[in-house]
C-alpha cells in the first residue's frame, strides 16, 4: 500500500523529503555501484604511464617540478592544475592505482554533490532534480570516467560546476558585477585543468534560459563575449599545442558525405549508448575502410533533430536538455566530423553530456504521461525505477572492466574484434608480462587493421630491439616517425637503436632533434653530454653538462665528472678541480673520479691534496703509472723540508 501511495503521489511525498535526505541517498549509492574501486586496480597502459608514474614533474613532487608543470607541455597538451593533482596524490599513495582511482571516485561525487546544488536551484520538480543527478552519478557511461585515472576532465568539470553555483549567487545579488570574478576565475581555472572546459559557457547560457526563458539581453550577450574570448585564446592555444606531439590528427580523405554520414553515426550512438549500455567501449575506433553508414542513419539523426527542436519550442524543461545534450556533445561530435582524434567517440565525452541525455529521458516519458496518456503516474515512476537498476547494474559490471589491462583491452576487442588501439594495448600488456610472441601476435594485428597507427609501429619497434632484430626496429620506428614526425618517444626509440648499433652520427641528430622538443630535457641532456664526451668534443660535452646542472639541478656524479673532466682538458684547472670535488661527494668509489682531481690539483701545486688523491685512486684499482705516483712523492718531500 505505502508503494502504491508513493507511486501515486510521488511529487508530495518528495517535497517533505529533506535535500540533506535526497543527496546522501545518491552519494550512498553511488559508493554502492562503484564500491568494487576501494579493491586493487592498476594503472592503465594507454597513457596513465607517460602521464602519471612515468613523468618526471609528477613523480618528483617539488617546487622545481611545479614549475616545469606549469612552462611545459606534457604528451601534446597543456593541464598543468592536472598535473599538480596527479603529484599530490603520488607524493602520499606512490604508484598506487587504487588510491588514484579512489581520489577520482571522490572527485565524482563531489560533481554529484555540485550538480544536485545546480539543479535544486534550477527546478522545482524534485524528482527531476533526483533522476538527473541520480544518473549522472551512476551512468555505465561514467565508469571510464572514474577507472581510467588520466580523464582529468572530471576535475574540470567540479570547477565549471564551482562556476555555475557562482553564477546563480550573482544572479541572485540583482547581477552585481564583482560576483561575476569567482565565475572567471573558476573557469581559468577549469581550463588550465583540461582544455575540454571551454565549453563552460554553454552552461551559462542555458542556466539564463531556464532562469528567464531568454538569453537575448544585452547582460548576456557581454558576458558570453568575455568568455568567447577565453574561450578563443585557449581554443588557439590548444590547437597549436596539439601540433607539438599530441594525440594524433587522422590524416582520412573522405568525402563530405562521409564526414556527415559518421557525424550521424556517433551523433546516434551516443544516445543509444545512453539508453541501452550493453556494449561500451573503452575505445570507438574510425572505420578504416569505405563508410557503410546508411542515408537511413543520416534520414534518422536529421528527423531526431527536428522533432528535438519541434518539442523545444513548447516544452521548456526538454529544451534545456536539448541544448544541453548538444552543447555539451559539441566538442565530441567535432572530434568525429574533423577527425581530430584517433577514436570518432568516447564514453569520457559524454561525462556532462549524459546530464542533457537524462532531463530528455525524464521529460521523455513525463511528456508520454501528460500529453498522451499512454502511462499513468505509477508507470512513470516504475519506467524511471527500472533505468536507474539497470544502469545501477551495468555499471556495477562495468567496474570490473577497468581494474587492470587485460579486462580492459579483451572487452574492447569483445565490443569490436576491428579495433586496432585494443590490439596494440593487449599487445603492450602481453609484452610487459615477458609474453613476447603474443605481443608481437598483437601487434601484427593493430598493424594490419591500421597501416598508419604510428603507436604500434612504436611499440612493435621495442619488441624487436629485445629480440634483437635490428632491421625490423629501425623499419617500424621510422614509420613511426614519417606518419607523425612530432611523436618524441619515437626519436627517443630511434636514437637508442643507433646508439646500440654504433650509429654515431645518426645517434647524435637524434638526440638533436629530442632537444628541439624538450630543449631542458635532463636524459637527453646527459645522453648528449655523455656522447660529446666519448668523442672528445670537450667544449660541447661542457656546454650540455653545465646546462644540466643548472636547470635541472641534477646530482647524478657522472655529470660533475664530465664537466670537470672537460674543463681539466681546456686548462681551468680551479674549475675542474671543483667539479670533480662534487662528483666525489656524491660518488666516492669511482676511481677515475680521483685520478682527475689529483691531476688538477698537480696544475694548481696542490701536491699534498694531489698525492692523496692518487694514492686513493690506486687503493680503488686505478692502474696509475708509477712515474707519476714517484713524481708526487718528490715533490711532497721537497715542500716539506
Amino acid at each position: 500500500m505505502k508503494v502504491k501511495n508513493f507511486l501515486m503521489n510521488y511529487e508530495e511525498i518528495l517535497q517533505s523529503v529533506s535535500s540533506q535526505k535526497i543527496i546522501l541517498g545518491i552519494i550512498v549509492i553511488t559508493l554502492i555501484v562503484f564500491g568494487s574501486v576501494f579493491t586493487g586496480s592498476e594503472f592503465l597502459s594507454y597513457d596513465d604511464n607517460w602521464y602519471i608514474y612515468e613523468n618526471e614533474n609528477v613523480i618528483n613532487l617539488s617546487w622545481q617540478s611545479i614549475k616545469n608543470i606549469f612552462s611545459t607541455l606534457q604528451g601534446g597538451q597543456y593541464s598543468p592544475l592536472g598535473e599538480v593533482y596527479h603529484s599530490i596524490i603520488y607524493y602520499f599513495f606512490g604508484e598506487n592505482a587504487t588510491a588514484f582511482k579512489i581520489c577520482a571516485l571522490l572527485v565524482h561525487l563531489v560533481n554529484v554533490f555540485l550538480l544536485f546544488k545546480i539543479f535544486d536551484k534550477l527546478f522545482k520538480d524534485k524528482l527531476l532534480v533526483i533522476i538527473v543527478v541520480l544518473l549522472f552519478a551512476i551512468h555505465p557511461m561514467q565508469v571510464e570516467t572514474i577507472g581510467w585515472i588520466s580523464v582529468i576532465f572530471r576535475n574540470a568539470v567540479l570547477l565549471m560546476f564551482l562556476g555555475y553555483l557562482f553564477y546563480l549567487k550573482y544572479l541572485e545579488s540583482n547581477f552585481k558585477k564583482i560576483r561575476l570574478i569567482p565565475v572567471l576565475i573558476c573557469y581559468v581555472l577549469a581550463l588550465l585543468t583540461k582544455e575540454q572546459a571551454i565549453l563552460f559557457p554553454v552552461g551559462l547560457l542555458l542556466i539564463n534560459l531556464i532562469k528567464f526563458d531568454s538569453i537575448w539581453n544585452k547582460r548576456v550577450i557581454v558576458e558570453m563575449i568575455s568568455c568567447v574570448v577565453i574561450t578563443l585564446i585557449f581554443g588557439l592555444v590548444t590547437i597549436e599545442i596539439t601540433k607539438t606531439g599530441g594525440p594524433n590528427i587522422i590524416d582520412r580523405n573522405v568525402s563530405f558525405y562521409e564526414k556527415i554520414a559518421l557525424l550521424s553515426k556517433t551523433f546516434l550512438l551516443y544516445f543509444y549508448n545512453f539508453l541501452f549500455p550493453i556494449e561500451l567501449s573503452y575505445s570507438y575506433p574510425y572505420p578504416y575502410k569505405e563508410s557503410n553508414v546508411s542515408v537511413f542513419t543520416v534520414l534518422t539523426t536529421l528527423i531526431l533533430l527536428l522533432l528535438g527542436s519541434f518539442i523545444s519550442i513548447k516544452d521548456r524543461i526538454f529544451r534545456f536538455g536539448f541544448l544541453w545534450t548538444l552543447g555539451f556533445l559539441s566538442l565530441a561530435l567535432a572530434f568525429a566530423f574533423f577527425h581530430l582524434r584517433d577514436s570518432h567517440m568516447a564514453d569520457r565525452y559524454a561525462y556532462v553530456a549524459i546530464i542533457g541525455f537524462s532531463v530528455l529521458l525524464y521529460r521523455s516519458l513525463f511528456y508520454l504521461k501528460e500529453k498522451l496518456k499512454m502511462i499513468n503516474k505509477g508507470w512513470f515512476v516504475i519506467s524511471l525505477g527500472l533505468f536507474i537498476v539497470f544502469f545501477s547494474i551495468s555499471s556495477f559490471n562495468r567496474v570490473h572492466v577497468f581494474k587492470n589491462n587485460k579486462n580492459l583491452w579483451t572487452q574492447a576487442l569483445e565490443v569490436n574484434p576491428k579495433n586496432p588501439f585494443a590490439y596494440n594495448s593487449l599487445g603492450y600488456y602481453y609484452r610487459n608480462q615477458g609474453k613476447l610472441d603474443t605481443a608481437k601476435i598483437l601487434y601484427k594485428k593493430s598493424i594490419k587493421l591500421s597501416p598508419n597507427y604510428f603507436l604500434a609501429h612504436n611499440n612493435i619497434t621495442k619488441l624487436y630491439y629485445e629480440q634483437k632484430q635490428y632491421d625490423s626496429a629501425f623499419y617500424h620506428v621510422s614509420r613511426a616517425i614519417a606518419l607523425h614526425p612530432a611523436y618524441e618517444h619515437a626519436y627517443e626509440n630511434r636514437a637508442y637503436l643507433y646508439f646500440v648499433t654504433n650509429q654515431r652520427e645518426k645517434y647524435l641528430k637524434d638526440l638533436n632533434k629530442l632537444l628541439e622538443f624538450s630543449p631542458e630535457n635532463e636524459r637527453y641532456l646527459i645522453s648528449r653530454a655523455k656522447f660529446y664526451f666519448k668523442e672528445k668534443k670537450y667544449t660541447e660535452a661542457l656546454e650540455d653538462g653545465l646546462n644540466t646542472i643548472k636547470v635541472n639541478q641534477t646530482k647524478e656524479s657522472h655529470i660533475f665528472y664530465i664537466v670537470g673532466h672537460s674543463y681539466l682538458t681546456l686548462k681551468n684547472y680551479k674549475e675542474a678541480e671543483k667539479y670533480l670535488s662534487m662528483a666525489i661527494g656524491v660518488d666516492n668509489k669511482k676511481s677515475k673520479y680521483y685520478f682527475s682531481r689529483s691531476v688538477a690539483r698537480v696544475s694548481t701545486n696542490n701536491w699534498k691534496l694531489s698525492l692523496k688523491d692518487a694514492l686513493q685512486a690506486k687503493k680503488l684499482g686505478y692502474k696509475i703509472n708509477q712515474a707519476y705516483l714517484t713524481m708526487l712523492i718528490r715533490e711532497v718531500k721537497k715542500r716539506n723540508n
